[in-house]
Protein backbone atom coordinates (compact mmCIF):
# COMPACT_ATOMS: atom_id res chain seq x y z
CA UNK A 1 0.00 0.00 0.00
CA UNK A 2 2.64 2.35 0.78
CA UNK A 3 4.46 1.38 -2.88
CA UNK A 4 1.32 2.37 -4.76
CA UNK A 5 1.30 5.95 -2.85
CA UNK A 6 4.95 6.38 -3.64
CA UNK A 7 4.02 5.05 -7.32
CA UNK A 8 1.09 7.43 -6.96
CA UNK A 9 3.34 10.27 -5.79
CA UNK A 10 5.62 9.90 -8.53
CA UNK A 11 3.23 9.81 -11.00
CA UNK A 12 1.58 13.13 -9.87
CA UNK A 13 4.74 14.84 -9.83
CA UNK A 14 5.77 13.89 -13.45
CA UNK A 15 2.62 14.76 -14.81
CA UNK A 16 2.90 17.83 -13.34
CA UNK A 17 6.69 17.99 -14.89
CA UNK A 18 5.16 16.86 -18.13
CA UNK A 19 2.57 19.76 -17.68
CA UNK A 20 5.42 22.15 -17.24
CA UNK A 21 7.20 21.33 -19.59
CA UNK A 22 4.79 21.36 -22.60
CA UNK A 23 3.85 24.55 -21.52
CA UNK A 24 7.58 26.63 -21.25
CA UNK A 25 9.28 24.54 -24.18
CA UNK A 26 7.06 25.90 -26.86
CA UNK A 27 7.11 29.55 -24.99
CA UNK A 28 11.19 29.74 -24.63
CA UNK A 29 10.96 28.73 -28.59
CA UNK A 30 9.17 31.55 -29.26
CA UNK A 31 10.43 34.10 -27.66
CA UNK A 32 14.22 33.02 -28.53
CA UNK A 33 13.45 32.98 -32.53
CA UNK A 34 12.58 36.66 -33.01
CA UNK A 35 13.37 38.14 -36.12
CA UNK A 36 14.57 41.48 -34.41
CA UNK A 37 17.39 39.95 -32.82
CA UNK A 38 21.01 40.04 -34.33
CA UNK A 39 23.75 37.95 -33.23
CA UNK A 40 25.31 39.94 -29.64
CA UNK A 41 29.19 40.18 -31.17
CA UNK A 42 31.46 41.62 -28.34
CA UNK A 43 33.87 44.32 -29.14
CA UNK A 44 35.82 46.97 -28.32
CA UNK A 45 36.27 50.39 -29.21
CA UNK A 46 40.13 49.67 -30.24
CA UNK A 47 38.58 47.20 -32.55
CA UNK A 48 36.46 49.42 -34.40
CA UNK A 49 38.86 52.81 -34.67
CA UNK A 50 40.38 52.68 -37.82
CA UNK A 51 39.07 53.15 -41.83
CA UNK A 52 36.83 50.34 -42.75
CA UNK A 53 36.66 49.85 -46.79
CA UNK A 54 33.28 49.24 -47.73
CA UNK A 55 33.61 46.11 -49.96
CA UNK A 56 29.90 44.80 -50.38
CA UNK A 57 26.25 46.56 -49.90
CA UNK A 58 22.99 44.78 -49.73
CA UNK A 59 19.70 46.50 -49.63
CA UNK A 60 16.42 45.08 -50.48
CA UNK A 61 17.87 41.89 -50.78
CA UNK A 62 20.05 43.10 -54.12
CA UNK A 63 23.81 43.04 -53.04
CA UNK A 64 26.43 45.20 -55.22
CA UNK A 65 30.23 44.78 -54.72
CA UNK A 66 31.38 48.40 -54.41
CA UNK A 67 34.52 49.30 -55.75
CA UNK A 68 37.55 50.38 -53.37
CA UNK A 69 37.32 53.32 -51.78
CA UNK A 70 34.15 54.40 -52.85
CA UNK A 71 32.45 53.93 -49.61
CA UNK A 72 34.42 54.45 -46.16
CA UNK A 73 33.60 55.05 -42.10
CA UNK A 74 37.08 56.35 -40.27
CA UNK A 75 36.36 56.10 -37.04
CA UNK A 76 39.12 57.97 -34.40
CA UNK A 77 39.76 57.20 -31.17
CA UNK A 78 38.68 60.85 -29.98
CA UNK A 79 35.25 59.87 -30.90
CA UNK A 80 34.73 61.92 -34.37
CA UNK A 81 34.45 59.74 -37.40
CA UNK A 82 33.67 60.91 -41.10
CA UNK A 83 32.05 58.81 -43.75
CA UNK A 84 32.98 59.21 -47.73
CA UNK A 85 29.69 57.77 -49.36
CA UNK A 86 30.53 57.66 -53.08
CA UNK A 87 30.90 61.71 -53.66
CA UNK A 88 29.62 63.18 -50.32
CA UNK A 89 31.69 63.53 -47.22
CA UNK A 90 30.16 64.28 -43.74
CA UNK A 91 31.61 64.46 -39.92
CA UNK A 92 30.23 63.72 -36.79
CA UNK A 93 30.64 61.87 -33.28
CA UNK A 94 30.52 58.55 -32.01
CA UNK A 95 29.89 56.01 -29.54
CA UNK A 96 29.64 52.54 -28.78
CA UNK A 97 26.71 50.70 -27.47
CA UNK A 98 27.49 47.26 -27.01
CA UNK A 99 28.08 45.66 -30.53
CA UNK A 100 26.63 49.54 -32.29
CA UNK A 101 28.80 52.36 -33.29
CA UNK A 102 26.23 55.23 -32.71
CA UNK A 103 26.97 58.34 -35.00
CA UNK A 104 25.70 61.92 -35.31
CA UNK A 105 26.19 63.52 -37.83
CA UNK A 106 26.14 67.68 -38.01
CA UNK A 107 23.10 67.68 -40.06
CA UNK A 108 22.32 66.01 -37.24
CA UNK A 109 21.57 62.24 -38.74
CA UNK A 110 21.81 59.19 -36.28
CA UNK A 111 23.87 56.12 -37.73
CA UNK A 112 23.98 53.16 -36.43
CA UNK A 113 26.54 50.47 -37.30
CA UNK A 114 25.90 47.09 -35.58
CA UNK A 115 28.36 44.65 -35.88
CA UNK A 116 27.00 41.27 -36.71
CA UNK A 117 30.12 39.45 -37.40
CA UNK A 118 33.54 40.42 -37.00
CA UNK A 119 36.90 38.21 -37.66
CA UNK A 120 39.98 40.12 -37.64
CA UNK A 121 39.69 42.63 -39.92
CA UNK A 122 36.72 41.57 -41.49
CA UNK A 123 32.72 42.44 -40.69
CA UNK A 124 29.63 42.37 -41.38
CA UNK A 125 27.65 46.01 -39.83
CA UNK A 126 23.80 46.00 -40.43
CA UNK A 127 23.89 50.25 -41.09
CA UNK A 128 20.92 51.98 -40.21
CA UNK A 129 20.41 56.13 -40.01
CA UNK A 130 17.19 58.53 -38.57
CA UNK A 131 16.65 58.93 -42.27
CA UNK A 132 15.37 55.55 -42.74
CA UNK A 133 18.47 54.10 -44.76
CA UNK A 134 19.31 50.51 -44.29
CA UNK A 135 21.89 47.84 -45.39
CA UNK A 136 24.05 45.32 -44.91
CA UNK A 137 28.14 46.29 -45.28
CA UNK A 138 31.12 44.03 -45.97
CA UNK A 139 33.71 45.86 -44.84
CA UNK A 140 37.63 45.30 -43.85
CA UNK A 141 39.34 47.73 -41.53
CA UNK A 142 42.66 48.60 -43.47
Amino acid sequence: CAQNQLNQSTMEKIKKLFLLMTILIPAMAFTACSDDDEPEVKITEAEVVGTWNVTQMTEDGETVDVPNGYVTFTIKSDHNYSVRFLTNNYKGTWKLEGNTVVGTTLDPITERLTFTSLNGNNATINYSNSEGDKYVLKATKR
